[in-house]
């Protein structure tokens, strides 16, 4: 028993004796990582190792009943190892649309090892790729880790294997499928304009050309003028008429609009087609003539 606030409290065999020594039965004080000196500073833990932090990357798997997208479900999660005074946290990355409520999984505290050394708790030594760490009823497989963790470890003598695969999530894979499904074919057009058309309307690109036609029948070489609007990106051609032409002036020779890079040819019938079906006479659909080419 002891005394807190003048009121006597149960504290177990926790408590040392007289003079500091462990009572019979008492449980030994908690230990932490430790960590050859070698030839470094003497400096405690807790000023040597602050704000440095070992990243694992892990899962744990949870199953799930009456579902018939999944059968069970991959957590993906942080294990944070923080050297100064060998606290852990959990933390799980989120996901779109998974239903969960996800972000810190454990808080950052000592956790205690599992049974039946469920008196000490978990330090450096426990922490390595490829192990399975028991937090709280909770299996996390270790996967990888960061640079600097790899660094650590293998400083301190460790051996750290390489970072393995993570396991697929057959519900993930079911959210990848449906998500691709909802994509377009073709991709959206550009709607948003406004600033295009605030910033360059009024501005016109002018070129001169010449539309050579010599190679058809009294094809000649005509002088062209092409004017690219900047503030839609449309074109307009327009066609120089000398004096005493004795041609018909045209005020447009194309008019403006989106002009497509490739030109686009109507297929002739049968050329797509094995069979083409032809209109002899009369109205299209019900009342007509049509025969089978």
């Amino acid at each position: 028993f002891d005394y807190n606030n003048k009121v006597s409290a149960y504290v177990g065999f926790d408590k040392s004796g007289i003079g500091g020594d462990r009572l019979p039965g008492g449980a030994p004080p908690p230990s932490f990582s430790k960590f050859s000196t070698g030839t470094g500073s003497s400096l405690p833990s807790w000023v040597a190792f602050d704000r440095q932090v070992l990243r694992f990357y892990a899962f744990c798997q949870e199953p799930v009943h009456e579902k018939r997208e999944e059968r069970s479900r991959v957590r993906r999660v942080s294990v944070c190892f923080y050297l100064e005074d060998d606290t852990i946290q959990v933390v799980e990355s989120k996901q779109d649309n998974s239903g969960l409520p996800q972000g810190t999984m454990i808080r950052r505290h000592r956790i205690h090892r599992p049974p039946p050394a469920d008196a000490t708790y978990f330090t450096v030594d426990d922490f390595n790729v490829g192990r399975e760490v028991h937090l709280y009823s909770k299996i996390f497989k270790i996967t990888g880790c960061d640079a600097f963790t790899r660094n650590f470890l293998t400083k301190i003598g460790k051996t750290v294997p390489e970072d393995e695969n993570l396991p697929t999530d057959d519900y993930n894979l079911h959210r990848t499928a449906m998500k691709d499904s909802l994509q377009p074919l073709k991709p959206y057009e550009r709607y948003d304009t406004l600033k295009q058309f605030l910033e360059h309307d009024g501005q016109v690109l002018r070129f001169y050309g010449v539309w050579d036609d010599t190679n058809n029948m009294f094809g000649e070489v005509r002088e062209m003028v092409l004017h690219y609007h900047l503030g839609d990106d449309t074109v307009e051609v327009l066609e120089v008429y000398k004096q005493n032409c004795q041609r018909d002036t045209v005020p447009v020779f194309l008019h403006r609009g989106k002009l497509t890079k490739e030109p686009i040819t109507i297929p002739h019938p049968g050329q797509t087609a094995k069979r083409t079906v032809l209109n002899v006479f009369g109205p299209m659909g019900q009342g007509g003539r049509n025969i089978l080419d």
